[in-house]
């Protein structure tokens, strides 16, 4: 399939964001280089910590570039790994039957219709807003009774197009595609960064926008539908030390600039975070579970 044709007026105005940004990447990655600096040199900041050390990968080749590869399983990140896992794995197996009391979406009904193994769970951090570089694509999947995450990180800019074409064949092969507020940010994001880059990236399978879901059964019923509150009311849990998105930009400049992989550890395991709530979230509604709300 070739590459999504793109207007000549929208191909101006992608490399004209794409520039901006990158000015403002390169502008404030500089400014915390001098700030980060100044502040070894006054003793205030330990060594810098390496990717290698932070987040233990490999290296990827795609579309003539590397990128970093971060991959999981479940029992790395949390405690109660096995109850969460057989829990998905019973939902799943199970969701076929109960479409009819679900009053499920189309989208919905392919994931419920599917094997455990047919979900792909993605989820995004960027430099910014809608248009701004895509710095790390998680994925998550069910495999051999366990959840494996997969993380492609781009170690600078540059490597951006590797991520998005790593990211195309692992999209090739999912069954369908779960996201939250993805048809609107995620999915529209690597769209058209891959059309900037060239990349071609295949029509997604059918995709369960589980913020479309969530907004369909519990608007009103919560203080808003924000992934982290339904983590709270819906999955029972609170996260400690969790890095606020709107720093996730800035520890990323500063990974760029100077090679401390420090923050990118705490972004990494924010994503994960993120793709483990989808999967929750998924058996709730799939189940019928109603939210705590004196969570």
């Amino acid at each position: 399939m070739p590459v999504m044709a793109i207007s000549e007026s929208r191909r101006k105005k992608l490399e004209l964001l794409t520039r901006s940004l990158s000015t403002g990447d390169i502008k404030a990655a500089e400014e915390l280089l001098r700030t980060r600096r100044a502040a070894r040199a006054r003793g205030e900041r330990p060594a810098p910590l390496s990717l290698k050390a932070a987040a233990p990968g490999r290296v990827v080749r795609a579309r003539g570039r590397r990128y970093w590869l971060i991959r999981r399983r479940l029992e790395e990140v949390v405690d109660d790994h096995e109850a969460l896992q057989r829990e998905y794995s019973a939902v799943l197996r199970g969701a076929g039957q109960r479409l009819e009391e679900l009053s499920a979406s189309p989208a919905l009904c392919h994931v419920a219709d599917g094997t455990p193994e047919g979900p792909l769970f993605m989820d995004i951090e960027t430099c910014g807003l809608a248009g701004a570089c895509v710095f790390l694509i998680g994925t998550m999947s069910y495999r051999d009774g366990a959840f494996v995450f997969e993380q492609l990180l781009a170690r600078d800019y540059r490597e951006e197009p590797a991520i998005m074409a790593g990211f195309a064949r692992r999209l090739r092969r999912a069954a369908t595609l779960v996201t939250f507020n993805g048809k609107s940010f995620d999915m529209t994001s690597i769209r058209e960064r891959a059309i900037f880059h060239g990349v071609e990236v295949p029509p997604e399978p059918p995709h369960c926008d589980l913020l479309h879901e969530a907004r369909r059964r519990w608007r009103g019923a919560l203080p808003d539908c924000r992934l982290q509150t339904l983590e709270q009311h819906l999955c029972r849990r609170r996260r400690v030390g969790d890095i606020p998105g709107w720093q996730i930009p800035e520890a990323y400049h500063a990974f760029v600039s100077d090679g401390d992989a420090g923050g990118m550890r705490a972004i990494l395991h924010h994503n994960i975070l993120d793709l483990l709530t989808l999967g929750q979230l998924l058996c709730a509604i799939l189940t019928g579970r109603g939210p705590d709300v004196d969570a």
